[in-house]
C-alpha cells in the first residue's frame, strides 16, 4: 500500500511537470521552416499583440502567400482564446471587401487556434510614419482619413465596430487604404451599440478583465459602439498630421504643454473636426456625416 501512494504520488508529480512543459512548448513562436498542419510553412513572423501572432506562410498546396494567425491571448487562457477565435473568425467570414483581408480556413493544431486570411499588400501607417519619415500634409492626410471611414461606415453597417483604427492596422497601398486584425472586432446592434447575445457578454466580460495604463482612453477605444472607431479615427489623424510638425522655434520645442489645437497650424475645420472625433466637442453618430465634414474641409482647403 505504501509503495501505491509513492507511485501515485510520482504519476501525479510528473503529470503535473509535463503539463507545465507542454504549455510552454505551446507558448513558444513558430519558428521559420515550421509546417503548420500539414500545408502552411513559415516564412517569418509579421507581428504580435495582447491576443495573438501574425506568420507569412506559404501554402505549400497551391503556392499562395498567406497569413497564420495563432490565438493565444496572453491573459484568460484556452476559454478566452477560444472565444476571441470564434468571434475573429466569425467576423472575417462574415466580410467581403477587397480592402479588408478575405477569410481562408480556421483549424487547430496542437492545441492551439489558427486561421488562415489573405495576405494584404501594403505598408502600416506605423511603418510609414516611423522608419520610412513619410510625411503627411493635411490635405493628404484627410484624403486618407476619408477613404478609411468608408471602410467604417461598411462595417458599421454589417454590425461590426472594428475597436482598433490604430496606425498599426491601417496599411497604405497606393491610393488604396486596407485595414486589417479583427482580434477586437465586435457585435452591434441596428443602433451602433453593444449586442446583447451571450457571446457578446462574456467577451466583454474578459476585455473587463484586461488592465490598461489609461482607463479613459481604453474606455473610449474600446467601448463597443461606432463611436470607438471615431476617437481612434481621430487619433489615427493626429499622428499623420504631426508627421510635418516642426516647431518654429526652441522655445516653442521646449514647452511641452501645449496642446495639440497650438501646435498644429490646422483649419479651423480640421480642429472642430477632431474635437469631436476625441469626443470634447458634439460627437459623430455616423460615418458619412464624417465624411460629409472633410468634403466639405478640402472644398475649402483645395479652393
Amino acid at each position: 500500500m505504501r509503495m501505491f501512494k509513492r507511485f501515485k504520488h510520482l504519476h501525479t508529480y510528473l503529470h503535473r511537470c509535463f503539463g507545465k512543459s507542454l504549455r510552454s512548448i505551446r507558448g513558444l513562436p513558430f519558428r521559420k521552416g515550421t509546417v503548420v498542419a500539414g500545408t502552411y510553412k513559415i516564412a517569418k513572423k509579421l507581428g504580435a499583440g495582447s491576443f495573438g501572432v501574425a506568420y507569412l506562410a506559404l501554402n505549400t498546396v497551391n503556392g499562395q502567400q498567406v497569413v497564420l494567425k495563432r490565438v493565444s491571448p496572453v491573459r484568460g487562457g484556452k476559454k478566452r482564446a477560444e472565444d476571441i477565435f470564434a468571434q475573429e473568425t466569425a467576423m472575417l467570414r462574415k466580410l467581403r471587401h477587397p480592402d479588408i483581408p478575405a477569410f481562408y480556413e480556421a483549424f487547430t493544431w496542437r492545441g492551439e487556434f489558427c486561421f488562415t486570411m489573405e495576405y494584404v499588400r501594403g505598408s502600416s501607417l506605423d511603418v510609414l510614419l516611423f522608419r520610412e519619415d513619410r510625411a503627411f500634409s493635411e490635405k493628404e492626410a484627410l484624403r486618407l482619413v476619408r477613404r478609411l471611414l468608408e471602410l467604417a461606415g461598411m462595417l458599421h453597417a454589417q454590425g461590426i465596430v472594428h475597436r482598433d483604427f490604430s496606425i498599426a492596422n491601417v496599411l497604405l497601398d497606393g491610393d488604396r487604404v486596407k485595414l486589417i486584425d479583427f482580434g477586437l472586432a465586435r457585435a452591434v446592434d441596428s443602433g451602433g451599440s453593444a449586442s446583447d447575445s451571450p457571446h457578446e457578454k462574456q467577451l466583454s466580460r474578459w476585455d473587463a478583465e484586461v488592465d490598461n495604463d489609461d482607463p479613459s482612453e481604453k474606455k473610449y477605444r474600446r467601448a463597443v459602439h461606432v463611436t470607438s472607431d471615431f476617437y481612434a479615427t481621430g487619433h489615427l489623424l493626429l499622428f499623420l498630421l504631426y508627421s510635418t510638425y516642426s516647431p518654429e522655434d526652441e522655445n516653442t520645442a521646449k514647452d511641452a504643454g501645449l496642446s495639440w489645437e497650438k501646435e498644429l497650424p490646422l483649419h479651423p475645420g480640421t480642429k472642430k473636426l477632431l474635437r469631436r472625433l476625441l469626443l470634447t466637442e458634439q460627437p459623430y453618430e455616423r460615418a458619412d456625416e464624417i465624411q460629409n465634414e472633410i468634403d466639405g474641409i478640402l472644398a475649402k482647403l483645395e479652393g
